[in-house]
């Protein structure tokens, strides 16, 4: 039988052990080349300990700071050079016109777009649009582009969804420098001030790191993993980026998991349900983003509001999925986006409020779906009547 000192010596020896392989292996995430993990964060064993931990807060993610700078918005815009399942590439450039119109027209801070996409020709096209804008609106937009990235073996999933779309997969990874962040789908447009979108961020508590909005029509039936009762829409994403690279295997790892253990039960709606797997496995990043941040056409589709708040408060952010903003199934989504379309920078708001009572009311399709809903009209106008009520 082995004595006391013998013992003592065994477990010093084995522990000893430990700590060296502790400190030394360095796994390989699943589905990662090991050129690559240089660009995914070092995993914690214990991550609401790191969340926790006020000083690393303060140290690693200056927005914390005193509040001192907003995070940046991003948008993905890909040109494939073809007709993709989402149109033409020459409508989504037009959205985009339209989003950053809608931003800098109600906001009174400058504001930090960065532009990830897959070729120089796209970037110089939007500078373009940019350029071509009054001077005081112009100064107050910073355009910055950034490259699509995919990890080697995963080139196939530039085919998910439109053109690059799943790229935010990795954002955080490929964006290092960047804190926070506030991701929106080029089909959403603007009714408030983009600052208050930008500003929820304050608003997580130590754990939390990804804020969606809760989709109107729900996962509800699937086979798949999701937060809350319904489900998250990734169109809008509120992002503690420090925090998301923090998650064992980072964002990246964390999201070709869901997509690898899920990959027969994933839908068209592919990005979507990832990140919907991803943070329904790790809910203590989730925060629950109201949905007069993301109202779009599934808020109303059965002639019904989802988003009750809304007749309160009205929309904030209006998003046109299923193509709301250019087809006659949703007239009054299309009629707000055409009133921002053909505004003239520089006019008084009041003018475009009056052309997209005009439009709304112009509504001589069938009413059903979102058609159905005379609340939409307020819904859609409210936040800009508040806006002008507070500059006269």
């Amino acid at each position: 039988m082995m004595n006391r000192y013998a013992r003592r010596k065994l477990l010093l020896g084995i522990a000893l052990l430990l700590a060296v392989l502790h400190v030394t292996w360095e796994p390989i995430q699943k589905g990662i080349s090991p050129d690559e993990q240089a660009m995914v964060s070092n995993p914690s064993d214990d991550v609401e300990a790191l969340f926790r931990n006020e000083t690393l807060l303060k140290e690693d993610v200056s927005i914390y700071e005193g509040k001192s700078h907003l995070p940046a918005f991003i948008i993905i815009v890909c040109d494939d050079k073809q007709q993709t399942k989402t149109g033409k590439f020459s409508r989504q450039l037009n959205q985009v016109t339209v989003l950053l119109k809608s931003a800098v027209t109600l906001s009174k801070e400058k504001l930090r777009f960065l532009v990830v996409t897959n070729s120089d020709e796209v970037f110089e096209q939007i500078k373009s649009i940019v350029s071509a804008w009054p001077e005081k609106y112009q100064t107050q937009l910073e355009l910055e582009p950034r490259s699509v990235w995919y990890p080697e073996d995963r080139k196939d999933m530039r085919s998910l969804l439109r053109p690059c779309s799943s790229a935010r997969l990795f954002l955080p990874e490929t964006m290092k420098d960047i804190d926070a962040a506030v991701l929106v789908d080029t089909d959403t447009l603007f009714l408030r001030p983009p600052e208050e979108l930008l500003k929820e961020i304050y608003k997580f508590n130590g754990s939390q790191a990804a804020g969606l909005a809760q989709t109107s029509s729900g996962y509800k039936g699937r086979r798949i993993p999701f937060p809350g009762r319904r489900g998250a829409n990734t169109g809008v994403m509120v992002m503690n980026m420090t925090r998301l690279r923090a998650l064992p295997g980072g964002w990246t790892g964390t999201t070709l998991k869901a997509f690898d253990d899920h990959r027969q039960n994933i839908a068209s709606t592919a990005t979507n349900d990832i990140i919907n797997i991803a943070i329904a496995k790790n809910m203590k990043i989730y925060y629950d983003l109201d949905c007069v941040w993301n109202y779009g056409p599934g808020a109303c589709y059965k002639g019904t509001n989802t988003c009750h708040k809304t007749e309160v408060t009205g929309a904030f952010l209006l998003h046109g999925t299923s193509a709301a903003f250019v087809n006659n199934r949703n007239f009054k989504f299309r009629a707000v986006y055409m009133a921002w379309q053909n505004y003239k920078m520089g006019s008084p708001l009041s003018k475009l409020l009056d052309d997209i009572r005009k439009r709304i009311r112009a509504d001589i399709s069938a009413r059903v779906r979102c058609n159905k809903l005379d609340t939409l009209e307020l819904m859609f106008t409210k936040s800009l009547e508040e806006i002008l009520r507070k500059q006269s």
